[in-house]
């Protein structure tokens, strides 16, 4: 099942109905009620949210769409093996659950390539600052070489 959702003004009015009703009714802490307060932010500010199935297969157009890359990048992951998939026919199809374990192996390899660079540069720059006096018999030794 797909289902997308758009900020049209019926929607949004429904929305809110939805939950005014279930204040007072529904825990604060719900996982439902978070889903739907995060639907009206996103639905309030113009945005489009579509909602899919964990099992559901998705094209690799729609993939690349999904995760902001162009296709043929996507399917250079998908043939190095880092993205499952399975064929139908000569087709190839995504899951989704996949597709976002995929994301976040991708989001968590940036978050620590970042990190590294940043400790990196750091110790460089910790580097940089120090002056250390070199003697003549160390500077004849590199001379030598």
């Amino acid at each position: 099942m797909v289902t997308t959702v758009s900020a049209e003004p019926e929607t949004l009015r429904d929305l809110r109905s939805v939950l005014e009703a279930a204040e007072g009714r529904v825990a604060a802490d719900s996982v439902v009620l978070g889903l739907l307060q995060n639907l009206a932010v996103t639905l309030g500010r113009g945005g489009r949210v579509t909602l899919l199935e964990q099992d559901e297969h998705v094209s690799p157009n729609v993939a690349a769409r999904m995760l902001g890359m162009s296709r043929p990048h996507l399917l250079s992951f998908m043939d190095a093996g880092a993205l499952a998939f399975t064929r139908v026919g000569t087709h190839r199809r995504i899951r989704v659950c996949d597709l976002l374990e995929f994301d976040e192996r991708r989001l968590a390899a940036r978050k620590l390539v970042a990190t590294a660079r940043t400790n990196a540069t750091s110790i460089e720059d910790r580097h940089l600052d120090k002056t250390v006096p070199v003697s003549a018999a160390a500077l004849a030794d590199l001379d030598s070489l």
